[in-house]
């Protein structure tokens, strides 16, 4: 026997991601022994258990968890597919064997590190903002920040959407040829397009942003259109660094 929620037999199987087979199991697409269930965690055997989607069998099985970085170039969805036919992360990713989701976006003209995995579970806690994992952004905004106004985002934040925002921190990197200036900003929120609303309006807008780091998992010199496979030392010492249990 072995038994499992209902919800994560079917993420274990690479079916989707955790929010559309949740959705898919309570709009009734879902039966088990040919029986509609509505319950996520409700419990089958995925020894024994016949489950069915839209009366198409599926074939359960625990997949590997598999964990991936990718470094996403200008121009690109974070997505698997788009029905405008602009490229998404899905034309980079021919060469990883498991059906693996991005964690998380970033818009369309953003760059930098994505992360791409099957765990369900720690895609889900990274996107929660209760559970403040740290992003690290590189961004090329126009003109330069007045000491006063990097105080007041970090002291104070702007109201943004209903909710305040308040970087972590914001570092001076360097100023352009033409007065512009790179800077690094460190945010726990995850809301779109959220660093290009706060500058905007400080009157300093983005031209440019690029992903560094989620959590400790880095970048680095990954090149971009790039992935690679994350070691086990690195998951799990981000899952410990920042309280991940199952």
């Amino acid at each position: 026997m072995n038994l499992m929620k209902l919800q994560k037999a079917l993420q274990g199987a690479g079916l989707d991601n955790r929010r559309n087979i949740r959705k898919g199991i309570v709009d009734g697409e879902f039966k088990v022994n040919n029986t509609v269930i509505q319950d996520p965690n409700f419990m089958v055997d995925i020894s024994k258990d016949v489950i069915r989607r839209l009366d198409r069998k599926i074939k359960l099985h625990v997949e590997k968890k598999s964990y991936y970085i990718f470094n996403k170039p200008d121009g690109v969805m974070t997505t698997l597919d788009d029905p405008e036919g602009r490229p998404t992360v899905k034309d980079f990713i021919a060469g990883i064997k498991e059906r693996v989701y991005p964690v998380g976006r970033l818009d369309y003209h953003s760059e930098g590190l994505i992360l791409l995995t099957n765990d369900g579970e720690l895609a889900n806690f990274i996107i929660s903002p209760r559970n403040k994992v740290p992003k690290v952004y590189n961004i090329k905004i126009k003109g330069a920040l007045t000491e006063e106004e990097r105080k007041k985002l970090l002291s104070k934040g702007i109201h943004i959407e209903g909710s305040r925002v308040k970087p972590l921190s914001i570092e001076f990197i360097r100023k352009t040829a033409r007065n512009n200036s790179w800077i690094q900003v460190v945010i726990v929120e995850g809301k779109k397009h959220i660093l290009r609303k706060v500058f905007k309006y400080t009157g300093h807008p983005v031209e440019k942003l690029k992903r560094m780091a989620v959590g400790d998992i880095k970048l680095k010199k990954l090149p971009v259109g790039y992935w690679r496979e994350l070691t086990k030392e690195e998951v799990d010492a981000f899952k410990q660094k920042h309280g991940f249990e199952k």
